[in-house]
């Protein structure tokens, strides 16, 4: 049965490593799953057979380092799977700046957030008349937490 395995590689060249995991999969077609989040420096996650396979492929990787004995549950690298909403920071009443689109430098005042779909609706500070605008929620940057 397929374990997940912790491998230590050099800071910066996680990637490197998934690609040479990658390739060493179709040579041996004993690794399942190769995971190398960009929050977590210094680190990969290999699905493999079992750790002798995964310590005899790094054996010739010139930026693996080593493979941590245990493997460990999909449960404690699930968050790492999910990205996070573009809208969980971000609360009504908050002031944020918009960095796309037409309205590209406006500063505005959160009125509605919609989980769902990831948008909110804001009104723009500068505004003569208040309009609602909505927009994706990776579209803007928090300024304030509170309007002052």
């Amino acid at each position: 049965m397929a374990k997940i395995y912790v491998v230590k590689t050099q800071v910066g060249q996680e990637e490197n490593v998934a690609n040479l995991f990658e390739k060493a999969s179709k040579r041996t077609g004993k690794i399942y799953a190769i995971l190398a989040p960009k929050e977590l420096r210094g680190y990969i996650f290999v699905e493999g057979e079992d750790i002798e396979t995964i310590k005899r492929i790094i054996r010739h990787m010139r930026y693996a380092r080593d493979v941590l004995d245990q493997d460990i549950k999909i449960e404690e690298i699930e968050h790492f799977l999910f990205p996070p909403s573009a809208v969980a920071n971000i609360e009504e009443g908050m002031i944020v700046e918009l960095i796309s689109g037409p309205f590209k430098g406006e500063k505005a005042k959160v009125t509605r957030i919609d989980d769902a779909k990831e948008e909110i609706t804001v009104e723009l500070l500068d505004a003569m008349v208040p309009i609602p605008i909505t927009v994706r929620g990776e579209q803007v940057r928090i300024l304030k937490k509170e309007e002052d």
